[in-house]
């Protein structure tokens, strides 16, 4: 197993452990001004397949990207209030899997938000296995993405939203993030 795809394997679930378990929230994102903050009661909801499209796509770089399965929301999973979690997969599940994921902190209403930096604990934009050389995009590694969260429902899940920016890939390129969307209902 070549040296990239073992640190996939092992960044991704560390990333994503941390976001689902670590502590700091010094991290957190936060709506920016103007945006609605209200407090919904929290309800733990994880999604669910359903027979609606849902969808996850972006451009990066000028190259389309979109998840062509696994598609999932979960909206103030177990423990964290306020947190919003969308994934989806592209390609077969083996070691070429191409997997992204966005984790949002302090979400509360739909709104504006930024994910500035490097931060696996907190808010943080990724996506994995994009091509042998470039094994990593986001994350740690950092991204400056604005999300308009558009839609937002805890119970049945519905979400909806816009993306756009940078993320910095592990070999130091900053790369563009157009049109990117993500549609979700239970």
């Amino acid at each position: 197993m070549s040296l990239e795809i073992l640190m996939i394997r092992l960044a991704v679930p560390i990333i994503a452990a941390c976001a689902l378990v670590g502590c700091d929230t010094s991290g957190r994102s936060t709506p920016t001004e103007g945006a609605a903050v209200t407090a919904p009661a929290a309800l733990a909801t994880r999604s669910k397949s359903s027979t609606a499209v849902n969808t996850l796509q972006l451009k990066l770089d000028g190259r389309e990207w979109h998840a062509d399965r696994a598609i999932e929301a979960v909206v103030d999973p177990p423990g964290f209030d306020h947190m919003l979690i969308i994934s989806g997969s592209y390609g077969p599940k083996d070691r070429n899997e191409q997997a992204f994921n966005l984790n949002l902190t302090g979400v509360q209403a739909p709104g504006r938000y930024v994910i500035k930096g490097g931060n696996a604990v907190g808010s943080a934009i990724q996506l994995a296995n994009l091509s042998p050389e470039r094994f990593l995009i986001g994350g740690t590694l950092g991204a400056d993405v604005v999300i308009e969260l558009t839609t937002l429902q805890r119970a049945p899940v519905a979400v909806e939203g816009r993306f756009s920016g940078t993320m910095t890939a592990n070999d130091g390129t900053a790369l563009r993030v157009e049109d990117g969307r993500f549609s979700y209902r239970e």
